[in-house]
């Protein structure tokens, strides 16, 4: 379950996502509620353990739809002159945006899916208040988590 302020946070980030025609997929605990299963999460990030949840996107990683993001992060009142200076890579640029109890991080790319745009066909959207949110489909939800699974049991196993 997010707080009301995740959720009043999330209706704000995506309208200005969507104003700006950023290509975007809610993916994550989010995510993993909405399809109705239990995330166990960890504690907070380094730096701030205050922080105990986390919203994740994962966004087309194009120089035009990163600037979409950037002009989007703009409208939230979010500082992003480093991120307009920032050299865009395409497998790297990961953008990190702390609020008081939470933060939402933007994932270039994700482990175990390979096309951004064949996820965002399969995608769902939902409605919250009136507002579209992209979802990554259960399937792909599914395929990732599993290969993060397999991952851990692998480390474990050599440990």
């Amino acid at each position: 379950m997010i707080s009301n302020e995740i959720r009043d946070s999330l209706k704000k980030i995506c309208l200005a996502l969507n104003n700006q025609h950023v290509e975007y997929l809610l993916i994550g605990g989010v995510v993993v509620g909405y399809y109705g299963f239990q995330r166990i999460s960890g504690a907070g990030y380094s730096g701030r353990p205050e922080i105990k949840q986390d919203v994740d996107f994962w966004y087309r990683p194009t120089i035009e739809n990163y600037l979409r993001l950037v002009t989007a992060l703009d409208e939230l009142n979010i500082e992003t002159r480093e991120l307009k200076n920032l050299v865009f890579d395409s497998k790297k640029t990961f953008l990190r945006i702390p609020f008081d109890t939470f933060k939402v991080e933007f994932l270039p790319n994700i482990a175990g899916i390979d096309s951004f745009i064949e996820s965002y066909k399969s995608a769902t959207q939902i409605e919250l208040d009136d507002n579209k949110i992209n979802i990554i489909s259960c399937n792909d939800l599914l395929k990732t988590k599993r290969l993060l699974q397999e991952k851990l049991i692998r480390l474990t196993l050599r440990n």
